[in-house]
């Protein structure tokens, strides 16, 4: 299928919740950007449910956003316009009368993990409906728990311009699970591959409260305060381990572990600032502590970019560290992180080098001790810096494809 072509070309990004996540920011300013430097963009419109939050911090791209008229979540009600709901599909409608392509992302969001999948599906749907071209790039899929899930999301992706996923257990549950044919869905990579770095200046004044200088090496840690809601654990348990984890590594590695909260959410339950400030008073030793500030994705890519190991519970942690070529290990509670870290390292690297599910590392001390005694850096780095040309490429060429959509 392919789109006629648009004197002006408008693009909607969605599957955007809020920039408070910085893995989210990572998303949609890599998103905006590359867009913003195809050529025949002319606007970039970002739906997300805060709005002027995000407009602050998507501004280096231009990009403007907007509250989602499609989805309002309550727990962001406060922080975005009050509408009525024939409000919000009138201006639901004005929004894609102005549209020329509707690009979803949110890496995980299609799933039955968080229980919003079949929402953000509504803009997809009412742009199909137009004749709009679509395009999901960079998911990650399912598993979904109701049939009618699955249905709902089928039938949206079927009629998709373009499709991409970016981990191979994914692309093999759209195929072989849902029964997309194969064709229709590629391999591609995260976006958030390409989100730019802060600058060395700008990196070294961040470390710098934390008596870090540009030679001084250190470990990142990035724990998720969010992580329990999806696991079945306890909090405190789970503070517990991240603790030990935090004061082992300080002690074997005998290096500064620096704790990258990388979630500022208004919502106590999902503010990673929380857990980090609880781990440094914690472990009550000077080598652990915790990055200060309100930090862009961009400047937590400078940080990350600069340590010898990051051990993340967030996935865009883990991303901004292996975008720039620093071996990470990730600690989730899906099939997206070992998905996304296998896919990164390739097969020269066992799985179980580079993840650990949170349930296994919460009970099981073994798994910490294997995690600070075993894990080979060296290693990691260099199949790592093998592989990171393709898995960049592939996210370059979603853009490419959508150069194609709109003519250009």
């Amino acid at each position: 299928m392919t789109p006629a072509r648009s004197a002006v070309s408008n693009v909607l990004i969605t599957g955007i919740t809020s920039c408070e996540s910085r893995g989210v920011e990572a998303l949609a300013r890599t998103i905006a950007e590359q867009l913003i430097n195809t050529e025949g963009v002319n606007k970039v419109t970002v739906l997300t449910q805060t709005p002027a939050l995000d407009e602050g911090a998507l501004a280096p791209t231009g990009a403007r956003c907007v509250a989602d008229p499609f989805v309002v979540s309550r727990s962001w009600q406060q922080m975005r316009p009050q509408e009525s709901p024939a409000e919000l599909t009138a201006r639901g409608a004005q929004l894609l009368a102005e549209t020329d392509l509707v690009v979803a992302t949110g890496g995980d969001l299609y799933t039955s993990d968080y229980g919003v999948s079949r929402p953000y599906l509504r803009v997809l749907t009412a742009a199909q409906q137009r004749d709009i071209p679509t395009a999901m790039i960079g998911q990650s899929v399912g598993p979904f728990d109701d049939p009618s899930d699955a249905e709902a999301w089928i039938t949206v992706a079927a009629r998709c311009h373009l499709l991409t996923v970016r981990e191979s257990l994914s692309h093999g549950y759209l195929v072989g699970k849902l029964g997309l044919p194969e064709h229709r869905v590629q391999l591609s990579s995260d976006p958030a591959f390409l989100l730019p770095t802060a600058t060395g200046e700008r990196t070294s004044a961040v470390l710098r409260p934390l008596g870090l200088t540009p030679q001084d090496p250190y470990i990142c840690l990035a724990p998720s305060q969010g992580i329990t809601r999806f696991s079945a654990l306890e909090e405190a348990q789970h503070a517990t381990a991240v603790t030990r984890l935090a004061t082992a590594l300080a002690r074997t590695w005998r290096i500064p572990v620096v704790l990258v909260p990388h979630c500022h959410d208004s919502r106590r339950h999902n503010d990673d600032r929380i857990l980090a400030a609880h781990i440094a008073e914690a472990a009550g030793m000077s080598q652990v502590m915790t990055l200060p500030g309100a930090l862009t994705a961009s400047d937590y890519k400078g940080v990350l970019s600069r340590a010898e190991l990051v051990i993340s519970e967030r996935l865009h942690s883990a991303i901004g560290a292996l975008s720039s070529g620093v071996p990470a290990i990730a600690i989730g509670h899906s099939h997206k992180f070992n998905g996304v870290l296998a896919e990164t390292y390739g097969d020269t690297v066992d799985v179980d080098d580079i993840h650990a599910d949170v349930r296994a590392f919460t009970e099981d001390i073994t798994v910490t001790d294997r995690i600070v005694h075993d894990t080979d850096a060296a290693v990691l780095r260099t199949a790592l810096q093998q592989r990171l040309p393709l898995i960049t490429d592939r996210a370059r060429s979603d853009f490419a494809q959508i150069n194609s959509l709109l003519g250009a």
